[in-house]
């Protein structure tokens, strides 16, 4: 035996776990090589909330006409998410003058209806009356001490009696173009946040939204900034918007949105490969057929004109004009983009 054979063989028999295979023989047929580009699909059911309490808090100050007037008439298209949706919902009105023993956080009363309901005849006409309420209100607005009194400390008045539910989101909207100043009566600005965060089973149940001259915003037309008011939006997930503005029908609509549960933007499981992103949305008998219908969006980053955009900043997909209905499923594929390879 030649010396470089004997070597080998000593080799292999102190290593007696070695394994000799033939070039390119496969070690485990059972266990596949994980695929190149990796495929994520994303369903997410439109499912909203059942009940909903909504209460609008108005600031109903000497400076407030128009405002006022702009919350009435943009109204039918927040309504518009609620009329037909089967959703259980309450809709009240509380001014912010405290002073006032006809206001103080008692829900306004328009044609002996204290809120209005799906069972409300011409819901418009006295939404608009509620709303509408007129400027002869204390000059010193307190927003956060009228909502919680309505639904803390008059929630069983004769007045605001039926409108609260347990069981109901519930969304307050304060519409002022000053700050609040309802100061430590009843209660602080801290233990708003708390009672905020506590008052039902989970704090996703609770938002505050906001009609204020915002916070590094120009605005002529506001006495102050709603700073305070802003702050219960942000910490509760609500919309802001500024009071400044002319046109109230994009708010409107986007509040209806929120409020009523239904949602047009979809948060993703994993990092997508933006220009793989596939949308679909199967609505259930969408044509009245029995059948369920699949419609198709094309997406691309925002700003560039496609039916559906995606945010890196929130790795989310959002509709831009198109709401899906309730129940219908929305399935979002694309590759995934930590596992994703040209190859």
């Amino acid at each position: 035996m030649s010396r470089h054979l004997l070597v080998l063989a000593t080799l292999l028999s102190a290593c007696s776990d070695w394994v000799i295979e033939p070039i390119g023989a496969d070690r485990d047929r059972s266990v596949p090589p994980p695929p190149v580009n990796p495929v994520q699909l994303d369903r997410v059911v439109q499912v909203p909330e059942p009940a909903v309490d909504v209460l609008f808090v108005v600031d109903n100050s000497c400076s407030m006409e128009e405002e006022q007037n702009a919350l009435a008439q943009n109204f039918p298209a927040f309504m518009s998410f609620f009329e037909g949706s089967g959703l259980d919902w309450h809709i009240g009105v509380v001014s912010t003058d405290m002073w006032d023993p006809n206001h103080s956080g008692k829900l306004r009363q328009i044609s002996g209806f204290n809120y209005i309901d799906s069972s409300t005849p011409n819901p418009y006409q006295v939404f608009s009356q509620m709303a509408v309420m007129g400027t002869g209100g204390d000059s010193e607005e307190q927003g956060r001490a009228a909502a919680y009194t309505a639904l803390e400390l008059r929630v069983d008045g004769p007045r605001n009696a039926g409108f609260y539910r347990e069981d109901a989101a519930l969304h307050m909207v304060f519409i002022s173009d000053e700050d609040d100043q309802s100061g430590a009566n009843p209660i602080t600005r801290s233990e708003f946040q708390e009672w905020m965060a506590t008052k039902k089973a989970s704090p996703e149940m609770v938002t505050a939204h906001a009609i204020i001259w915002k916070p590094q915003t120009a605005c002529s037309d506001a006495m102050e900034i709603g700073g305070t008011y802003a702050n219960y939006a942000n910490t509760t997930g609500g919309i802001l918007f500024d009071i400044c503005e002319d046109d109230w029908l994009p708010f409107m609509e986007e509040l209806g949105l929120q409020t009523s549960g239904l949602k047009r933007e979809f948060f993703l499981s994993k990092i997508p490969i933006v220009d793989t992103l596939d949308v679909k949305v199967v609505v259930p008998d969408a044509n009245g057929s029995g059948a369920p219908v699949t419609i198709g969006f094309e997406t691309c980053p925002i700003g560039e004109g496609c039916e559906t955009a995606y945010l890196p900043g929130r790795n989310s997909v959002v509709f831009l004009d198109y709401v899906p209905p309730s129940l219908a499923q929305v399935q979002i594929s694309y590759a995934i983009a930590e596992q994703y390879s040209a190859q």
